[in-house]
């Protein structure tokens, strides 16, 4: 039996649609079987209180998916469907395929607690953000949208592309050609590429630990061989086996989450390796504009006289983390094999973002942001400094130069996942190595990432209130 049921509350469907998947529905649950008849337009137009011409529409958009077939004097009547038959018991599985089901290897983020106060690393504060400024850049942009309606396989505007070679990159030293850069959707993205790039010729990938995964993750991935190096006060140390790799993985300003520096031997000593082992670093460089003691040493980028450094820049951290466009330096033959697979990938990168940012480049309000939020940053970082001496005088740490999280050595006997635990019941949100960045070691075990970028001084004090007299959970 039919019982079409209408929605008259607007807006609404219109009501030839409504008829017809209500229908359809019917017949996909076996209500409606082959070679029922449907009722007479005008007799189910008269009972729904429509006009004839509309459920005439739905019965030939039924007859037009081939769910009925309608023939002159004999009335519209559900169609023959073909249905799939398998042998044996049928399990319903709601659509949702069971070899995705198991999720044991996805890395779950902390909950969205309104009222918890997180610690969260390598997240920038948008609340100074100058949006008056920024809609006026945008507007501008959308002033003129001649250019907006086609896309073309290239390494970026060339408008950004000139910004960044004048604006961006003398800053750390770098002094590029147009044909030397690409636009893409961040250094996660640029990692992407890049891993699709080398990973038919194989080899191995080195990188720090404790250190952000996510990168090397990618090249692993597609076949390469992870090669994990320790890290000290210098920075990473290349292990006998991490030496032959083919391509080097390091964040030389500011290693995450310790914040360490690589010395000028390691740096010297690594751009020779790549010389003489035909390899390749790639250097992720996510946050050095965030200073406090002292100026940035120049990018490894800016000594590479071989062409073997592969720079990822991002604007995530100087606007906010949510844009989504960073840009890759390299050697121009990289450059346009990654071209390549970067149409293949996305077909480009936003032209609206590009334009938007060029503007705000191009009108000092980047560099503005800044300078502010480095003066910020700076307040925020000791003053979490100040409440570690005092809530928390067993912790050791270091107060970062740069970067927006401290590295916290915990008590030998103190294991930082009950110390995230505490926190949890607090409504605080705590990160470890172990938990968050899958840092496997004796020393991450022991370690807690303390990010200040996205907290305010208010934020800060109000999480240490709740965090007095925290002590590890068994």
């Amino acid at each position: 039996m039919l019982n079409i049921q209408l929605n008259h509350i607007s807006p609404h469907p219109p009501y030839y649609l409504q008829i017809s998947e209500q229908v359809r529905q019917a017949i996909s649950a076996g209500v409606l079987t082959q070679g029922t008849r449907l009722p007479a337009s005008r007799q189910l137009a008269i009972e729904l209180g429509i006009s004839r011409r509309t459920v005439v529409t739905a019965y030939e958009e039924l007859c037009s998916q081939g769910y009925c077939v309608s023939h002159v004097g004999q009335g519209t009547v559900v169609a023959k469907i073909p249905t799939l038959q398998i042998e044996g018991k049928i399990r319903m599985t709601r659509g949702f395929p069971q070899w995705l089901s198991d999720h044991s290897n996805i890395c779950h983020s902390q909950s969205n607690d309104p009222g918890k106060i997180c610690f969260t690393p390598s997240l920038a504060q948008v609340n100074f953000l100058p949006l008056k400024v920024m809609r006026q850049a945008f507007g501008k942009v959308l002033q003129d949208a001649s250019g907006l309606g086609h896309y073309q396989k290239d390494n970026g505007n060339p408008a950004l592309i000139q910004t960044i070679i004048k604006h961006v990159l003398p800053a750390r030293g770098i002094q590029a050609e147009p044909d030397q850069v690409l636009i893409t959707c961040g250094s996660q993205y640029s990692s992407l590429l890049l891993s699709q790039l080398v990973a038919p010729y194989g080899g191995g990938i080195s990188y720090g630990v404790p250190g952000y995964l996510d990168i090397p993750r990618n090249f692993t991935l597609r076949g390469l061989v992870g090669l994990p190096c320790p890290v000290d006060a210098e920075g990473v140390c290349l292990t006998e086996a991490a030496c032959s790799a083919r391509l080097h993985y390091v964040m030389p300003e500011h290693h995450f989450p310790q914040g360490v520096t690589l010395s000028p031997s390691r740096r010297t000593a690594l751009l020779q390796l790549a010389q003489e082992q035909d390899a390749l670093i790639i250097e992720d460089d996510y946050d050095s504009e965030f200073y406090y003691n002292r100026h940035p040493l120049p990018a490894l980028k800016a000594g590479d006289m071989g062409g073997r450094v592969i720079y990822l820049g991002t604007f995530s951290k100087s606007l906010f983390n949510s844009l989504r466009l960073g840009y890759i330096v390299a050697h121009p033959e990289i450059i346009q094999r990654l071209v390549e697979i970067h149409w293949q990938f996305s077909r480009g990168t936003s032209l609206v973002l590009q334009l938007w940012v060029t503007e705000l480049l191009e009108t000092g309000l980047v560099d503005r942001h800044l300078r502010r939020m480095r003066t910020y940053y700076r307040h925020n970082r000791d003053l979490i400094a100040s409440h570690l001496k005092q809530v928390f005088p067993e912790w050791g740490w270091q107060l970062p130069n740069g970067g927006l999280q401290f590295w916290v050595e915990l008590p030998q006997h103190t294991q930082a996942k009950s110390i995230i635990h505490g926190a949890a019941e607090r409504k605080v949100g705590l990160w470890s190595g172990v938990q968050s960045y899958e840092c496997h070691t004796q020393e991450a075990a022991h370690r807690l990432i303390l990010g200040f970028g996205a907290l305010t001084p208010l934020l800060i004090e109000q999480a240490f209130d709740r965090l007095s007299g925290l002590s590890p959970i068994p």
